[in-house]
């Protein structure tokens, strides 16, 4: 029988502590912010989370602002998948632009350089660091 998970209260929110299975709300765990982005790393944020609790899967959630890349151009050695749940973003893979919309997903075999940026203007200035947060009110949509 599969445990259930125990859960670390952070000052940014809930977090995994053990492996196992569980069931938490998205405004209750642990956000990442960064100007123009804010991101919900569900399998861990570094590797200890995720290989401890999390092996060969994840998953995070994204919320991009206009003219906000979600990463730097780069590739992956495992495959990546992507839905776009709402709004537009513009896709660069292989040196392609795609724009994206709601419901479109995206599959990245390994190696497929690739980066998503937010509808709107493409940035290309330096990008900051993400730092922990809880989660910010009318981050996601209610239903």
């Amino acid at each position: 029988m599969v445990p259930e998970a125990e859960f670390e209260q952070t000052e940014a929110g809930l977090v995994p502590a053990s492996a196992g299975w569980f069931v938490m709300n998205a405004r209750d765990a642990r956000w990442f912010h960064r100007p123009g982005r804010d991101s919900l790393p569900w399998t861990g944020d570094d590797e200890l989370e995720a290989e401890t609790y999390f092996p060969m899967l994840g998953m995070l959630i994204q919320v991009l602002a206009p003219g906000e890349p979600n990463s730097m151009y780069h590739w992956e050695t495992e495959h990546e998948d992507f839905l776009v749940l709402s709004g537009e973003a513009l896709l660069i893979v292989e040196g392609q632009e795609r724009p994206l919309k709601q419901w479109d997903f995206v599959h990245c075999p390994p190696e497929t350089r690739h980066v998503f940026v937010g509808a709107g203007d493409v940035a290309y200035a330096g990008v900051p660091p993400s730092h922990p947060v809880r989660y910010r009110d009318g981050l996601l949509p209610d239903l």
